[in-house]
């Protein structure tokens, strides 16, 4: 099996593997030690990145090493949401497409579809906090098509 599949004791078993399970990644900012953006996608319920608190925009992406085909986002919130967020593509890291907008975000697990999509970077671009804290993720998944 790939290094990219579900870990014994995480999440629910995906069907698909998850391309940004252990990937690097980087995120606008960070709440303090033990929030950074590798806890986003470290397979993991447990663990969590965190913003810092109060302030709009904020983001985090993952890397997911070379161009790949991909199918879905699944978000993992914790109870610190967006109501409003883009999820955004870039073969380089500094050029970002939008590939989908939500605008009524309620947090919880999100599951997001994308249709021929390729991308090397993914990144969650949150524009309007659903809580007076900053944003908070679980996980970040990045699944290739079915």
């Amino acid at each position: 099996m790939s290094g990219n599949w579900w870990k014994p004791g995480s999440a629910e078993q995906p069907s698909l593997p998850n391309l940004a399970l252990n990937a690097a990644a980087a995120a606008s900012s960070i709440e303090g030690i033990s929030f950074e953006a590798e806890r986003a996608i470290d397979g993991n319920l447990q663990s969590r990145w965190a913003s810092s608190e109060g302030s709009d925009p904020q983001w985090i992406y993952v890397d997911l090493g070379t161009v790949k085909a991909l199918g879905s986002v699944r978000l993992h919130w914790e109870e610190a949401y967006a109501v409003k967020f883009k999820i955004q593509v870039s073969n380089d890291g500094s050029n970002w497409t939008d590939v989908y907008s939500e605008t009524n975000g309620s947090g919880g697990v999100q599951d997001i579809p994308l249709n021929n999509v390729s991308a090397r970077y993914v990144k969650m671009y949150g524009t309007e906090r659903g809580t007076p804290y900053g944003y908070s993720l679980y996980e970040f998944e990045v699944y290739p098509p079915n």
